[in-house]
């Protein structure tokens, strides 16, 4: 079967599945990103996630985690809300929660859904096949980039000019060789109706984990700060 018609019909079972974003990355290239986890463990920014830094290694690019992988299929699922989520805010007499948490474990609905695909997947072409959603040592967001799904933003979260940032993403690795997609990453610019995107200049990129709500509220902070 032709590259191109593998591709379409991946991408025509996925929107079947549920899924609104597909890409197709090369998993033998090495990501900027490796570093820049590097440079962010280094300094300590991620804070008491001590298994990013015993994971780094494995984290830097697909092949270092699964060395037979040749492409990464990445797909977006799209969660965001039908009404403004900020409106919640107006009622004071009750709590407001993350609209990600607000339906099923994106995990389990993801994984079932990839596992589906992947299978599929296996049985058309013998290629080998992985699942990840959120839990292995997988840097998501710059395969995500690579992929086309979008861009990572100075929040560092990938936004894609369809869906903003409601994007929960999952991966398949496989053995096949697929051609990746040319990234479709253009950005409104000032200067003519659209451009091919690059980052802006100076833009920062990077979070630390220590200075996050979360990492103030979690279990683990909650002992060492009220015990």
């Amino acid at each position: 079967m032709a590259d191109f018609d593998l591709k379409s019909i991946i991408c025509e079972r996925a929107r079947g599945e549920g899924f609104d974003a597909v890409g197709f990355a090369r998993a033998d290239q090495p990501s900027a990103a490796a570093q820049r986890l590097r440079v962010f463990i280094e300094a300590g920014r991620h804070g008491d996630m001590g298994w990013l830094e015993t994971t780094a290694e494995r984290r830097g690019f697909p092949q270092a985690l699964w060395p037979e992988a040749r492409t990464v299929i990445m797909l977006g699922m799209n969660y965001g809300p039908d009404r403004d989520p900020l409106l919640a805010l107006e009622n004071r007499s009750a709590g407001t929660i993350s609209v990600y948490a607000q339906g099923r474990d994106y995990h389990d609905v993801i994984k079932g859904r990839l596992k589906t695909l992947a299978g599929w997947l296996h049985s058309r072409t013998r290629a080998d096949v992985k699942v990840f959603v959120d839990t292995a040592p997988v840097m998501e967001k710059p395969l995500a980039q690579g992929a086309g799904l979008g861009w990572q933003g100075k929040h560092t979260n990938l936004v894609s000019r369809e869906f903003g940032s409601w994007l929960f993403l999952g991966a398949i690795f496989t053995t096949a060789v697929i051609e990746p997609m040319r990234p479709r990453l253009t950005i409104a610019a000032p200067a003519a109706p659209a451009s091919t995107y690059a980052p802006p200049p100076h833009s920062p990129r990077r979070i630390s984990s220590t200075r996050a709500a979360a990492s103030l509220t979690s279990p683990l902070s909650t002992r060492a700060t009220y015990r």
